[in-house]
């Protein structure tokens, strides 16, 4: 193992990713430009069986309450329908000036890390790309995300991640805005962050920033956590064998707004607070069962928007819970064609953060689908 790793992490540097040009024209389908939140389609998901709902907070655990279970069902089909009144929208006092396009082309190292603000009446939608051209690609395929301009449907390049091989260590994708340099891996220029796998199942993981690694820090600056790396998420699948629980169950933990977890060596982080129910720093989304349709005999998920095509196991929406105790959808993502994927995302989520989520769906193991 030790020297298959060595072998795939040289592949992985031999070749730097492809170029896209986000400005030509794609072969992904043409869509009708979305309205939010006026439609909503129902797209199934592929293989497997509902369980319960589990409870869901915003913030902090004093606060959850527990959500209806779904009835288990057995057969499954593919359809898609037009449910007959659409999820509630998120009411808002006033609209907010938050512009995606404008910010990210005036600063996208801010604009990633940036929370959409609450009253933001919409979602940022945006279209993630993998690619796993060449030898490399199947091994370490390459994701670019992309923001749309709903106007016109214009493109703006965000964020690039891939995967790469650790020796004696858990997978781990290495994120930029600069993919020319993704090829240096953390050390290239443009490096925001990681998503890193906490376990050998891949069943954990956690996001963090650029910053310097607690066990890398001299002792002299151990005290200093100014230059130290931020916990930006963490990212949980429940075990589920070979997909016998029915479809994936995703938990995702992010920091309160205006926290920052910057745990010293041997301080806990995100996922050992959450596994401790230490949730007062906390806002800790899941994914949103879906529905089995009688009709068509499938399961369904009610997507905001003309915004997936195609049914996959990777289909999936994270909601939080409301003040008035009611779900509300924080991020939508499932597949548009093959290698394209809509990744929508609202408030209390940023760039990156959504980024970090989908990623993880990507990585797939025995031990939860």
């Amino acid at each position: 193992m030790y020297f298959i790793s060595l072998l795939l992490n040289f592949i992985s540097k031999q070749q730097p990713p492809r170029i896209a040009d986000w400005s030509s024209p794609t072969d992904e389908p043409n869509f009708d430009k979305p309205q939010y939140p006026d439609r909503t389609f129902n797209t199934p998901i592929e293989n497997g069986r509902l369980q319960p709902t589990s409870r869901i907070s915003s913030g902090s655990s004093t606060s959850a309450s527990s959500l209806e279970p779904t009835k288990p069902q057995l057969s499954f089909s593919v359809s898609t329908t037009t449910p007959e009144s659409p999820p509630t929208s998120p009411t808002t006092a006033q609209s907010s000036n938050f512009d995606p396009v404008a910010l990210l082309q005036g600063d996208i190292n801010q604009f990633i890390y940036t929370t959409v603000p609450k009253d933001f009446p919409s979602y940022v939608q945006c279209r993630l790309r993998r690619d796993k051209d060449g030898v490399q690609g199947g091994f370490f395929p390459t994701f670019y995300l992309q923001v749309e301009r709903p106007s016109d449907n214009k493109k703006f390049f965000i964020l690039a991640a891939r995967k790469v091989a650790k020796v004696n260590r858990q997978i781990e994708y290495v994120i930029t805005t600069n993919v020319e340099t993704l090829s240096k891996g953390s050390d290239g220029e443009g490096c925001v962050g990681k998503l890193r796998g906490n376990n050998m199942s891949g069943t954990e993981y956690t996001l963090f920033d650029n910053g310097s690694s607690p066990n890398k820090s001299s002792s002299k600056h151990s005290n200093n956590k100014e230059d130290l790396r931020r916990q930006l998420a963490a990212v949980v699948y429940s075990v589920n064998i070979l997909g016998i629980k029915g479809p994936r169950q995703i938990s995702a933990m992010i920091p309160q707004i205006g926290q920052e977890i910057q745990p010293a060596r041997h301080e806990s982080g995100i996922l050992e607070h959450w596994k401790d129910r230490r949730l007062n720093y906390f806002i800790q989304l899941r994914n949103k069962s879906p529905k089995y349709n009688e009709e068509t005999k499938a399961y369904v998920l009610q997507f905001i928007g003309n915004r997936v095509a195609k049914p996959s196991v990777k289909n999936f929406q994270m909601v939080i819970e409301n003040e008035n105790h009611e779900e509300q959808v924080a991020m939508q993502f499932g597949r548009v064609d093959k290698d394209i994927f809509s990744c929508d995302f609202r408030y209390p989520l940023s760039a990156i953060q959504a980024f970090a989520i989908a990623l993880s769906s990507f990585d797939s193991r025995l031990t939860r689908e």
